[in-house]
């Protein structure tokens, strides 16, 4: 009897986690679909000021548990080496927070988590690796109804204040 009892309370504290989840991740059901962005990537050590176009495009995968997102720059005579892009996005049950796994056609990766949106603003934050260095790094997302929206990448400057290295706005 005690352990069909602790039996179904695990299933019970299953099934509402998965509930949770589910419900979480339909806090990012704004950025699905196929979006054209236009922008400007700042001169840092990756290189000089540019200007930036791209496509992004995001779709659930993996049984509905990722978002799948896809942002490929546009190659042009200032920009001969774009950025190329897939994010997984989805929840963690344990932390209660929104994840992030990046990976860059650099050969750069990050693993970065989110409270969820305040307001109309999403903010990943967590470290980023590439070039043989790590630095904590934060993506802005900022709603502009269900047709738009702003993103940055911010990095923190030596005395601690976050800077812009690339925005960019998005449309349908």
């Amino acid at each position: 009897m005690k352990s069909r009892l602790f039996g179904t309370l695990v299933i019970l504290v299953a099934a509402a986690a998965s509930a949770q989840s589910a419900d979480k991740l339909k806090d990012l059901q704004p950025f699905v679909g196929t979006w054209t962005c236009s922008g400007m990537a700042f001169a840092s050590p990756m290189g000089p000021e540019h200007p930036t176009r791209a496509t992004a495009t995001a779709k659930w995968s993996l049984n509905k548990k990722w978002l799948e997102v896809h942002y490929t720059e546009m190659t042009n005579s200032k920009n001969p080496h774009p950025y190329d892009v897939v994010a997984y996005w989805g929840y963690d049950d344990e932390s209660k927070k929104l994840i992030a796994g990046t990976f860059d056609n650099m050969g750069g990766y990050a693993t970065q988590d989110s409270p969820g949106w305040d307001g109309d603003k999403l903010v990943f934050s967590g470290p980023s690796h590439g070039g043989g260095m790590t630095m904590q790094g934060r993506d802005v997302f900022t709603r502009k109804g269900a047709k738009q929206f702003t993103h940055n990448f911010e990095t923190p400057d030596k005395s601690g204040f976050w800077q812009k290295t690339d925005e960019e706005i998005c449309r349908r």
